[in-house]
């Protein structure tokens, strides 16, 4: 195994070991009560950031971190905001689910699918971005215009990750496998330095590959209006522990996490957020720019846990087990708690801000 296959089969052997755990303790004793207030809320993220900023991606959670809106808020009942940022990604916040070490944590949708499917017990509680784009980057001198032309190059992915979804299907469209790549596990700041150094052919990921194009790494192909099979989406999620003990909490958590999406989705800020994201990453501003470039701020922040959000989010369970990327199905409608969202969009009188979604991505009247 390679070392993020072995965290993920740890990973599986804790949940279960937890969730057997949990069900033996269900029998002995009645459920735990609502708790007063935690001493520190812990959240975790993928480390997005660069050049010594910690960032969790270009989202909700990072308006309302730079903002200092959750330690504003928690502040009043003497409590803590802790972030934690892994450069492991979404394996790695899975691991410190597993050991009981965060409460709530930011993960794009295949890490999120996985991590629930193996055992992990999370709840989905506010959506972050939807319609996500992924980028090819491609080392100086090699060409490659189409997927197809992969066949038999050494391209970077990090395994685990919302980019393995797009780019499996990429690679299907074109009638390949990852057998038919060699296909390398790195995490992101190596595949970067990997392409540059043309140690790998390619790399596939997020908006921030952008900024290698100033070093003869070239971007020929994204997935951008390519359709919901391409899509990724984001979002927040706590463990079922911390809404059991911490039910309000929660609720304040996620009503500032809608505070945030409502100031990211007015087009009136696009100027705004793109510097803020530019800013907090140390990725710069054109690389948000260029990725936000055509997109819909209010449908591509919008929190609501619609139509939309839960069909995406079983189209992501469908293909990670068609490509054995998940081992075990499981509820998504019922994995999602949407009633957080609901109550702050009330809350904070928005309720006709964001338009509802169908399946299909269309607006409800």
């Amino acid at each position: 195994m390679n070392p993020i296959s072995r965290r993920l089969a740890l990973v599986a052997s804790a949940a279960f070991a937890f969730a057997g755990a949990s069900g033996l303790m269900a029998t002995a004793m009645p459920a735990r009560a609502a708790e007063s207030a935690p001493a520190v809320i812990r959240i975790g993220s993928p480390e997005l950031g660069s050049n010594g900023k910690s960032f969790p991606g270009a989202g909700a959670l990072a308006v309302a971190r730079t903002n200092q809106w959750l330690e504003q808020e928690f502040a009043k009942d003497g409590v803590k905001v802790e972030w934690t940022f892994f450069r492991g990604a979404g394996p790695a916040v899975a691991e410190a689910l597993a050991a009981k070490q965060l409460d709530v944590v930011f993960l794009g949708d295949l890490a999120s699918v996985i991590g629930r499917s193996r055992g992990l017990p999370t709840r989905l509680i506010a959506l972050t971005g939807r319609e996500s784009a992924s980028y090819l980057a491609v080392a100086s001198g090699v060409t490659v215009k189409s997927f197809a032309d992969l066949k038999g190059r050494k391209v970077a992915v990090l395994k685990g990750t919302a980019y393995q979804r797009p780019f499996d299907a990429l690679l299907a469209n074109a009638g390949l496998t990852e057998k038919d790549v060699k296909l390398v596990n790195m995490d992101w700041p190596t595949a970067k330095a990997a392409v540059v150094n043309k140690d790998v052919d390619a790399t596939f990921g997020g908006a921030d590959l952008h900024v290698l194009q100033y070093k003869g790494v070239t971007l020929p192909l994204s997935t951008k209006g390519r359709g919901p099979a391409y899509n990724i989406h984001a979002a927040v999620l706590a463990t079922e522990d911390f809404i059991t003990r911490y039910p309000a909490h929660t609720q304040r958590l996620v009503t500032q996490i809608v505070r945030a999406a409502r100031w990211s989705s007015d087009e009136a800020n696009r100027s705004a957020l793109i510097a803020l994201f530019g800013e907090q990453s140390g990725h710069g501003p054109a690389i948000y720019q260029a990725d936000l470039e055509g997109t819909s701020l209010k449908t591509h922040f919008s929190p609501l846990l619609d139509d939309e959000a839960l069909t995406a989010y079983k189209a992501v369970l469908a293909d990670g087990t068609k490509w054995g990327l998940v081992r075990q199905g499981y509820d998504v409608e019922a994995w999602v708690a949407p009633q957080f969202v609901e109550a702050a969009v009330k809350e904070l009188k928005l309720e006709r801000y964001w338009p509802r979604l169908d399946g299909n991505g269309k607006a409800k009247p």
